[in-house]
């Protein structure tokens, strides 16, 4: 394995091909992974808690013929916690906008779960005309329609002495749905998330507006969802909507627990690219 470093970014190389690098992003290191050759490049954004591990099902028959980035956000995987605490959307949304620049990439695919669908649609539509197709996979809808009240009840919750069996709680519930070996997995990432972090950006979940982006990108657009996911605050059914796909028989975590079910829906998106 050769190992190349730059003030700039940093390279691993296998049989020359690049498959681990990193870019010094807005607060700090940022982590992501590039395979592949030909074709319209798809770029992956995690969820919270997330890493570019999550989409290790996904990408390995897409590889096979295009370019494939999968980037780990602020916080995230083997990127740094930023220096100055800030887990905002729109400053998440630069450190994809720091890697796809780096690469060079004028036109791709962008694929978020659920927090990274956020920072993708908030990319998108600051960054409209580089973005072929958004595929937003169970994400947020608009919180906002939501009461205020309730919204900052959780928020104080998040600072009370009931922080952990809150956490704990709502993570089990999204996993409720998932195969047990994704249950054990993801709960054991997810309780290792940082509290300052959880709390940061759940707030900002919470008082996150998809609405100006979703005006801004008029590109194709696509959700996969969970069940619990289909009802009129979604994502795709908010302002004019756009199509949306269903998976059964799955947890928040949807690539994780019905991969063939989500890369074929992926794939069939795909083909017009």
């Amino acid at each position: 394995m050769i190992t190349l470093a730059t003030s700039v970014f940093g390279i691993v190389l296998c049989k020359g091909e690049i498959i681990k690098t990193s870019v010094h992003g807005p607060t700090g290191k940022i982590s992501y992974k590039d395979e592949g050759f030909g074709g319209m490049p798809v770029v992956f954004v995690h969820s919270f808690g997330g890493n570019v591990s999550h989409w290790d099902g996904i990408k390995d028959s897409l590889v096979q013929n295009r370019r494939v980035v999968r980037i780990e956000l602020r916080g995230h995987g083997d990127s740094e916690f930023p220096k100055d605490g800030d887990y905002r959307i729109s400053s998440m949304a630069k450190d994809l906008a720091t890697v796809v620049n780096l690469l060079g990439l004028q036109r791709f695919v962008l694929v978020g779960h659920s927090m990274g669908g956020s920072v993708a649609l908030q990319y998108a539509g600051e960054n409209p005309s580089r973005v072929a197709g958004l595929v937003l996979v169970d994400s947020n809808g608009d919180p906002k329609k939501n009461p205020e009240e309730i919204r900052t009840q959780i928020k104080n919750v998040l600072f009370s002495d009931a922080y952990v069996e809150t956490t704990e709680t709502y993570w089990k519930q999204l996993l409720e749905r998932s195969k047990p070996e994704v249950q054990e997995r993801l709960f054991e990432e997810l309780v290792r998330a940082p509290k300052d972090m959880v709390i940061k950006i759940t707030s900002e979940l919470l008082d996150y507006d998809p609405t100006l982006s979703l005006k801004r990108y008029v590109g194709p657009k696509l959700a996969i969802v969970t069940p619990e996911n289909d009802d009129k605050f979604s994502l795709h059914r908010l302002q004019l909507g756009f199509p949306h796909k269903v998976i059964q028989n799955a947890g928040h975590w949807l690539q994780l627990d019905q991969p063939e079910a989500f890369r074929e829906i992926l794939e069939t998106f795909l083909q017009r690219y």
